[in-house]
């Protein structure tokens, strides 16, 4: 596991948490025409660093799967699958063995405007009712988002124990009992082609 540091971004301190977030940064990109999506920027930020922004006042440790890049964000820990490439839910379980925290979000690197209090909302929800294992927003469909959710370890511990294999559905990370929330279009805007990335761009301008 590797770990690059980058420049602070103002007085915001990480909180003692239980909390972690997993982001996951190893897409091919093919909608883009291949280019890096994690590095297309919005508002003058890349995405990751936007979501890692998001994460990081609310959570202990912050990392990422997928190739070791440059975030602003400090304290990030990069990680790789075995096998890079398989899909969503083995680079999920890869970040879960680089972290240690009894709550867990796994979060997309294309979640173009997601802002702390969103991810606040899922945290609190979770942990509000002790009988759900995961709380995911709601997208646009509307179904729940797998990479946009709020886990307790043991349920992707258990998702793990069931030996999922590349190209393993998104949809088998919400195991047990899964709440949803409503968290609105900025939240689950996702950027995976060029019109996605002007939309959020209009929504940030609007939002201004």
């Amino acid at each position: 596991m590797t770990v690059e540091q980058g420049g602070d971004q103002g007085d915001r301190t990480v909180p003692p948490s239980d909390a972690a977030a997993i982001v996951l940064a190893g897409g091919a990109g093919r909608r883009m025409g291949g280019a890096d999506k994690a590095a297309l920027r919005v508002g003058g930020l890349t995405l990751l660093d936007r979501v890692l922004d998001a994460a990081r006042p609310l959570c202990a440790e912050l990392v990422v799967v997928g190739p070791r890049r440059h975030t602003e964000v400090p304290g990030v820990a990069f990680v790789q699958e075995h096998a890079p490439g398989g899909g969503p839910v083995p680079a999920v379980l890869a970040g879960l063995a680089a972290t240690r925290g009894d709550v867990v979000l796994a979060l997309a690197t294309d979640l173009a405007l997601l802002r702390t209090v969103d991810l606040s909302r899922l945290l609190a929800a979770l942990r509000d009712d002790p009988d759900l294992d995961a709380v995911a927003a709601l997208d646009e469909r509307p179904a729940p988002n797998p990479l946009l959710a709020a886990y307790r370890r043991h349920i992707l511990e258990r998702v793990e124990r069931a030996g999922p294999g590349p190209g393993t559905p998104a949809a088998a990370l919400l195991a047990g009992r899964v709440d949803t929330v409503e968290l609105g279009l900025h939240a689950t805007c996702n950027v995976n082609r060029p019109a996605d990335l002007r939309q959020a761009e209009a929504l940030l301008w609007l939002a201004t």
